[in-house]
């Protein structure tokens, strides 16, 4: 036995868009770590591309493409996570940058990275849509560790 005190099953790291995909996942990471006795670290990225600078234009600055406040839809699935986790096992974290990126980076480390995915309508979940051919996909390819997909 180590001297550890970072639970057996580690950490479960949840993609957070604020979608009810996204919140079926959060329940769903919850749930599985109080099985694993893990904790769950909730992640929200806010896609901030800098755009090119050019001779004459204004200095490049970020987009505001992101829509709804990430803070607002972190502290939203924060809660929601701390209904049921113990205290001290849950963290979270507002970051910029392409989100299949930094899913994939966050995942170093972790037992699971759980997403949600809302399946469209006429689609079933043993289909893989159009929809999960972006930021699912690459962290399936991509995560160094197992990856749950969650439909809403």
């Amino acid at each position: 036995m180590t001297g550890s005190t970072e639970p057996a099953a580690g950490r479960i790291v949840v993609g957070v868009d604020g979608t009810a995909g996204s919140l079926g996942a959060v329940r769903w990471a919850v749930r599985e770590a109080l099985l694993r006795q893990a904790s769950v670290h909730l992640v929200f990225v806010s896609r901030q591309y800098r755009r090119a600078s050019y001779p004459g234009s204004p200095e490049a600055s970020p987009s505001g493409e992101d829509g709804p406040d990430g803070a607002a839809l972190l502290a939203a699935a924060e809660l929601e996570a701390g209904r049921a986790l113990p205290p001290g096992r849950l963290s979270s974290e507002l970051a910029a940058g392409s989100p299949a990126k930094v899913l994939i980076d966050r995942s170093a480390g972790a037992g699971l990275l759980v997403l949600g995915n809302a399946y469209p309508p006429g689609h079933s979940a043993s289909e893989v849509p159009a929809v999960m051919e972006t930021i699912a996909r690459a962290c399936l390819g991509g995560a160094a560790c197992p990856v749950v997909v969650v439909a809403a």
